[in-house]
């Protein structure tokens, strides 16, 4: 069983070790993550705002023309919208702060539970809806942005600043010498190697995918400066299979939930035998692994059955196999 990175592991094991286990639950498991999904996983994340931001609210249109306004702006227009970065803006720091917003709206998407949350930040029950008010408020799109960006990275009111130099696999000399964000590092590093498109984004709150060309050969650049490595995007692919690829395993149940915008990483996963996939409406990341609550929508609850009944059909066709008496004998487990 594994949730995000987690659900990669898992189902990667059962891919490669078969023998060593029954079978895979990975939820919230973007194994089909390569080049070319920039566009589709924008578009997730604007779907998620579209269809959680509010009946008829206009969320996602707010959403995109802030997001184009963030694009479009002068070091001195961020200033203006409250933006405080940690060190003065660079020549590229319009370009910086556009990839940090991203990476904050992605994450508030990802992260749109119905009640608070601790998970990567500390959040307020339906964040989404929360982001959408401060989209749809009267005032400058850059500084509504903005204030929408700061519920996530900021829930506890002590960032006192928003590092862009970290951007990309960026930082400041020294960011990580004395340990103090393993998490941040450790990722980083294999940002730089297995999983090129998904650098820590947004102070350490958010992921994004870097755009093909520029931003793939600025991120390549930083990994050498500060790893002494460079990605290698085709390699997970070919040690692990694409989406298509995993017909021909057994056993692995991939579970997705539909506000979450790393769903796309399993939408071309082929469904057949025992290899399933299903998809929670209204459910945020891995919801369906964390501790049930009163508040999840059914189809969070429904995934759970799904994962159960899956798991106890496993277990039923390893200690009766097909065409042994037990299982002759009408022995199976009801599904």
């Amino acid at each position: 069983f594994g949730g995000s990175y987690g659900g990669m592991l898992a189902a990667w094991h059962r891919v490669r070790y078969p023998h060593l286990s029954l079978g895979a639950v990975a939820s919230g498991a973007p194994v089909d993550f390569y080049d070319g999904v920039q566009s589709r996983f924008a578009a997730a994340v604007n779907r998620t705002f579209a269809v959680y931001g509010g009946k008829g609210s206009g969320c996602s249109s707010a959403l995109q023309a802030a997001l184009a306004a963030a694009d479009a702006a002068t070091p001195s227009q961020l200033v203006a919208a409250g933006v405080r970065p940690c060190d003065p803006m660079g020549g590229d720091a319009v370009e910086r702060y556009a990839f940090y917003v991203r990476g904050a709206m992605a994450s508030t998407a990802m992260l749109d539970y119905p009640y608070q949350s601790r998970f990567v930040g500390l959040l307020p029950p339906n964040p989404v809806r929360r982001a959408c008010g401060d989209l749809l408020a009267p005032g400058e799109p850059l500084r509504r942005l903005h204030s929408a960006v700061l519920r996530l990275v900021n829930g506890t009111g002590a960032l006192r600043c928003v590092d862009l130099r970290a951007e990309l696999v960026g930082g400041r000399p020294g960011w990580w010498a004395d340990g103090s964000d393993l998490g941040v590092q450790s990722w980083n590093y294999q940002a730089c190697t297995e999983l090129p498109l998904e650098p820590i984004t947004s102070d350490g709150f958010g992921f994004y995918p870097e755009a093909s060309g520029k931003q793939a050969a600025q991120l390549a650049d930083r990994c050498a400066d500060r790893f002494g490595v460079r990605p290698r995007p085709g390699w997970m692919g070919l040690a692990f299979g694409h989406g298509a690829d995993y017909r021909h395993h057994s056993n692995l149940l991939f579970v997705e939930n539909d506000k979450d915008p790393w769903q796309i990483g399993t939408e071309s996963v082929a469904s057949g035998g025992s290899v399933r996939r299903f998809v929670a409406a209204g459910g945020a990341h891995h919801q369906d692994l964390r501790f049930p609550s009163p508040l999840d929508a059914p189809g969070v609850s429904a995934a759970r059955r799904v994962v159960e009944e899956t798991v106890r059909g496993w277990l039923e066709d390893e200690l009766n196999p097909r065409g042994s008496p037990a299982r002759d004998a009408g022995h199976n487990v009801v599904r």
